[in-house]
């Protein structure tokens, strides 16, 4: 246990960093001293389990209060201003992305442009692959009529957005259309999957006419937004479009 005496020019380094960062994105030293008058009523066993807590989890983090109608020279913030601030810190604020699965058989392709970085936390992420969880449908007799997922006791087996992530940065492709298409809501493939599976004992695949049409979430959807008076429509092979040739286009 650290003794108060050396614990306290550690506290005040830390806490001076705080109010640094503050104070460069706010001059006026309002968002700054809000933090001073926090941490003065605070003991060092509170101090250091804020501490604790924000590392460990992620909806812990200290706030900002951005007062919209000053301008920037009065406490507003701007883009400049993060801009200048994010190069103090040296934090990045856009890269070039590289996209080996658009080429996999040559160079990645890469942007044209820098594109804005966008922090996430990955920690659940990573806890969920150690974590190993699974479900499986044992009936797929009740269906949602608007969803086309399976209900009641087993909609746990559906596919969660964090496996469908997954998935996809693993490039999991064929796994994706098969959870997404036949074990999903494509009536049409799903019957060919069982027809295939009822005559041969397998499935393949590439054997399945996975079509976006025959997928009853997207036509819900699509009925939805009629509904409102919107016009949407999925575009694919569908509709005749190839969508190859618009990519090389806009490549």
């Amino acid at each position: 246990m650290v003794s108060a005496e050396k614990l306290k020019p550690i506290r005040k380094k830390y806490e001076n960093m705080l109010f640094e960062l503050m104070d460069d994105l706010d001059p006026s030293g309002y968002n700054s001293q809000v933090y001073k008058d926090s941490f003065e009523k605070m003991s060092d066993k509170e101090f250091i389990d804020m501490c604790k807590n924000m590392i460990s989890k992620d909806d812990m983090n200290f706030s900002f209060e951005i007062k919209q109608m000053e301008t920037p020279k009065e406490g507003g913030i701007s883009l400049e201003k993060i801009k200048n601030v994010a190069n103090k810190y040296k934090i990045k604020l856009v890269e070039y992305v590289f996209m080996p699965f658009r080429n996999p058989s040559g160079e990645p392709m890469c942007t044209y442009t820098r594109i804005p970085i966008v922090y996430s936390p990955v920690r659940r992420f990573f806890q969920q692959m150690l974590q190993h969880k699974n479900s499986i449908s044992n009936n797929n007799t009740r269906i949602n009529p608007l969803t086309g997922q399976v209900t009641s006791d087993d909609k746990t087996a559906s596919t969660t957005n964090i496996q469908t992530y997954a998935l996809t940065i693993t490039n999991r492709n064929n796994a994706l259309k098969e959870y997404l298409g036949p074990r999903a809501d494509d009536n049409v493939s799903k019957q060919e999957m069982l027809t295939q599976i009822e005559n041969t004992g397998r499935f393949r695949l590439s054997d399945t006419n996975i079509q976006t049409h025959n997928k009853r979430s997207i036509n819900t959807a699509e009925a939805f937004a009629k509904a409102s008076g919107v016009i949407m429509e999925f575009a694919g092979n569908d509709l005749k479009i190839d969508l190859d040739e618009i990519e090389s286009q806009t490549e």
